[in-house]
């Protein structure tokens, strides 16, 4: 039992980690309201796949264990969203004349 709560406390604080990080690399381009909800709406089910495997399993029976995976997935796949969109906005970066 207390190997489970450990693993579970792990998983959740990894996943805060990762929504924080993913948040940080989000906020400079960040992807328009239709890409987010679409993430949003793929990463529910694939998420729900990802708790369903019996190593996740302990961890899915909790309700902030579930929702901090869940957000953790779609956090990252939207950073990567963002890092893909941003790629081609910016221009060379050029050094500020002294």
């Amino acid at each position: 039992m207390l190997v489970a709560m450990t693993f579970t406390s792990l998983i959740i604080v990894l996943s805060i980690v990762v929504i924080c990080a993913s948040t940080a690399v989000s906020m400079s381009t960040e992807p328009p309201f239709w890409m987010v909800l679409v993430v949003c709406l793929i990463t529910y089910p694939l998420s729900t796949g990802l708790l369903a495997m019996p190593q996740l399993a302990k961890v899915g029976q909790g309700f902030v264990g579930e929702w901090s995976i869940r957000l953790a997935m779609a956090g990252a796949v939207t950073a990567l969203l963002s890092l893909l969109i941003g790629k081609g906005k910016r221009g060379p970066r050029t050094r500020a004349a002294d």
